[in-house]
Order: C-alpha cells, then structure tokens, then sequence
C-alpha cells in the first residue's frame, strides 16, 4: 500500500526564507489577484497568512496559466510549486511569508466563488461594511483576519487555562447541560421532553449540582470551561448564554482559592503578550468599601473616598448637618482642579457614568 500525500504540506502564512527550494503543496482562498498580462500573481490565503504565487511562463505550464486565469476573490484552490525568495525590492520584511513566494508548477480550483457580497480583502484604511450585512453574510466576515485572530487567541486562552489548571492538580470534568431546574437566582431556559410529555429539561445557569456531588464524591479539584444559560435581559457584561471557567476544590482557604484565580489570570495574559505581575494587591470587603464605596473598585482611576465630616460647617443642608448629628459620616471623592466648574459642565463630565451605570 503505498503511503497517503496530504492535499497540504504547509500553511500559507508559515512559509519562511528557510523553505526556499523546497516544493510545497497549499490549499487556501484567493485573496487578491494581480494581472500583468504575460505574469501573473495571487496572494493565496489561509488562518496562518498570505502567501504570493507566482505564474510565470519560465515555471508555470501553459495549461495551469489557463486554468488560474479568470479566478476571483474568495475562490479556493489548491495549488503545488517551489517556493524561492521574491525580489529584494518585493519583499516584506514586516511579514516572514511575504519574504517568499511560490513558483507554481500546479493549479486547480476546487471551490469556485462569485464575487463576495462584502469585501474580505480590504485596503488599508478602508471602512468595513454595515454591521447588518456583515451579520447576514457572516460566513465571508469570519474570513476577516482580526475575527479569525480573535478566535485562535480564544483558543489559546482556553488551552493555558487547561494548562495551569492540570498543573493545579484540577481534573476538566464535563457535567450534563440538560438537567433539572435549580433554585437559583436567574430564569432557566426549558428544553421541553419528547419522551415525558409535560415534562421538561432546564439548561443550566452554571453546573451548581453537579460540582457538589463531584465533591462529595471525592473529585477534590476540577474545572470546567462551562456553557452556560440565563433567561434574563440583557446586560452591558452578558448575553443568554455565556462561557466561564469554573472551579472547584476542597480542602482549600480563600488564600488558595485566590492564588489559582491569579496563576490563571496572569498566565492568559502572558499568552497574549502582555506581562503583569504578580502577586495582585488584595482588598479585604470591609477595606474596599471603606476606601471606594464599592467592593470591586478600578484602581485605574485612583479616586478614593475621603472622610469630610470635620469640615462640615453650621450653614451647610439640613440634611448633612442631621446626618452628622446622628453619628453619621460625610464622606467624598476630592476631585481636583473641578471647583470652578458649573452646573451644566459637571453634568457633561457625569453623564456617560451615569448612562453606563443605568445599562448595567
């Protein structure tokens, strides 16, 4: 039996200068073509890149120039040749596969395409389509290279988060999505039973039973990256349904459960790019309310409350002098450089807070 060749030896975007002489075997969408008359050139396309092919009658048979004549935007091809570096005064250094090219030996369309409703292949300052067509043809907008990244990065996340997790002695464990409804604090969306008629199923708002029976049942640690379901309105950080990671762990103090929480979290951002250090400032309640008036302050910001109750004076409102009789406090944020600002002004600065408080 003799052995299977794979349609593709390499990915268009993982090309490099250390590949030249080597023949190679893509498969991709068409990306742009260029049409010089007796040369021809394609940026071929995948999740890894672009790649330029190269259709020149010193290399490309006359019949394979035949058939990549007339392709479109978005065709798929697969396509065999050599790769060999472009002309110094072609190449991109900015990108590694755009340092090579590949000479092509080999063509055939596999997926023809008409030309595409919205652009994938945009120029360089050139605005998207509407946002409703973009949904509509949804299928050409995941094309897009920043949707594309944005789905590989979520990857990544999930797969370090796995990692570290493992590394925590934390086992992934799946739980069942169709269970019984809970006394929880959202609506259950229901999944009606055609087995018992009148009966239902409830998509779970998050896997509560079932991490308390793995507990109890000795599965001292696990973790799920957890589907989950509220049939609620929607708020400005959620949707019906949503991802999260859940963790579960006995024989543990808050101290621990806020290390693991920490190793994940700077373990994501490490994976994409950015170094944050560890170990995070820690807030007991009672001292965030005290300082921020919230127990999940921005420390972004840096405006903490401050205690003005000595500064209270006899002509101040009925209600802060009252307030300040009943052993109350007066309590503010000093915001500097704002004591000449009027009425109408604060209500500028204060009504995108207020708005975005109001949705959430």
């Amino acid at each position: 039996m003799t052995a299977r060749t794979s349609l593709r030896s390499h990915r268009c975007g993982s090309l490099r200068k250390e590949h030249v002489g080597q023949a190679v075997r893509l498969g991709g969408w068409v990306h742009r073509v260029r049409d010089l008359g007796g040369v021809m050139f394609i940026d071929l396309r995948d999740r890894d890149g672009l790649v330029q092919l190269s259709f020149d009658p010193r290399w490309t048979p006359a019949e394979v120039q035949l058939r990549a004549k007339g392709v479109g935007a978005e065709t798929v091809v697969l396509v065999e040749g050599r790769v060999e570096l472009r002309p110094e005064s072609a190449r991109d250094t900015a990108l590694a596969s755009r340092e090579v090219e590949v000479q092509v030996t080999g063509f055939r369309v596999v997926g023809p395409a008409e030309t595409p409703v919205i652009p994938v292949a945009r120029k360089e300052g050139e605005d998207l389509a509407a946002e409703e067509l973009r949904l509509k043809y949804r299928i050409l907008d995941l094309r897009r290279p920043e949707l594309q990244f944005n789905l590989i990065m979520r990857h990544r996340l999930a797969q370090r988060a796995r990692q570290v997790l493992s590394a925590h002695e934390f086992l992934e464990i799946e739980t069942p999505i169709l269970t019984k409804p809970t006394p929880e604090g959202a609506r259950d969306y229901l999944v009606p039973s055609r087995v018992h008629p009148g009966e239902f199923y409830a998509l779970p708002q998050s896997p509560q039973i079932y991490k308390q029976l793995l507990m109890v049942a000795g599965m001292d640690r696990y973790f799920q990256i957890a589907r989950c379901f509220r049939d609620e309105d929607l708020r400005a950080d959620r949707q019906p349904e949503f991802t999260q990671i859940d963790i579960e762990a006995s024989f543990v103090s808050a101290q621990d459960v806020q290390d693991y929480v920490e190793a994940i979290l700077v373990a994501l951002w490490d994976e994409a790019g950015e170094t944050v250090a560890g170990r995070f400032p820690r807030l007991a309640w009672r001292e965030a309310m005290e300082r921020f008036g919230i127990d999940k302050p921005d420390l972004r910001f840096g405006f903490e409350l401050r205690d003005l109750t000595g500064f209270v004076q006899d002509d101040a409102a009925d209600f802060v002098k009252g307030a300040r009789a009943g052993g109350g406090r007066v309590r503010g944020i000093l915001a500097g450089g704002l004591g000449e600002v009027s009425r109408k002004e604060f209500d500028g600065l204060t009504a995108g807070p207020r708005r975005r408080a109001r949705a959430a």
